[in-house]
């Protein structure tokens, strides 16, 4: 059964924490969506999700055993994890990078962040550093249908390691992050492997677990979903 799904951001250009509503209908039937008090939202989004949609709860690939292993052997030394691995959609207009190339995508294009929280040890002389290591990834079809994932970019964030310190931390952050691209690269290569012979009209982003009854709460900084409509 068709699902229509109404989604209300705290945040402009749809972000931050998320209500949603989603009601099954009829094919050709009606979904009436009643919400009165919407309080304090600055954007909304109302998608029609046919029979055929495919999701992926990326936040739950992202933790699986073999990402986590890969992501933690990039660390090492000093740095540690200290977070789950979270995906959430970031319009391109708010990465980190984007002054870089700003026109390589439309200001609002999604892409899927995918981060996590570190914990940076130093010398006693030094404060150690907490903050959060980021990639981001645009999931695309090509000409002929095919499902594909590439690796945009990566950044880093984090306070402290004063007063001495931060020279060394970014030193070691600038040689470490930047490889994991590549590692990140063949782990969704090998995760959409399984897609391969498969051939699709669209893909886009849905936030949380893209749930298709109910309501609820998401941010969708954080927890996004894959969504595919298979030819």
């Amino acid at each position: 059964m068709p699902v229509l799904s109404n989604y209300w951001f705290h945040g402009i250009d749809f972000r931050g924490d998320t209500e949603f509503l989603s009601i099954a209908h009829a094919p050709g039937g009606w979904a009436w969506i009643n919400w009165s008090d919407i309080g304090d939202r600055h954007s909304t989004l109302v998608w029609e999700r046919e029979d055929r949609e495919l999701t992926i709860d990326l936040v739950a690939q992202a933790n699986s055993a073999i990402v986590t292993a890969a992501i933690d052997a990039l660390l090492g030394g000093p740095t540690s994890r200290t977070s789950p691995i979270r995906a959430g959609w970031i319009p391109w207009r708010y990465v980190p990078y984007r002054g870089q190339d700003p026109s390589r995508h439309a200001d609002l294009d999604l892409l899927v962040r995918i981060f996590f929280n570190i914990h940076i040890s130093t010398p006693w002389y030094c404060t150690d550093a907490d903050g959060n290591i980021s990639y981001y990834v645009l999931f695309f079809l090509d000409g002929a249908g095919a499902l594909h994932a590439s690796v945009d970019g990566w950044s880093y964030h984090y306070d402290g390691g004063g007063p001495f310190c931060t020279g060394r931390i970014n030193d070691s952050l600038n040689a470490g992050v930047p490889p994991g691209m590549a590692t990140l690269q063949g782990l969704l290569d090998a995760a959409l492997a399984q897609y391969a012979r498969q051939r699709f009209d669209l893909v886009y982003l849905l936030p949380g677990a893209a749930d298709r009854s109910g309501v609820g709460t998401v941010n969708v900084d954080e927890h996004a979903s894959l969504a595919l409509l298979p030819r």
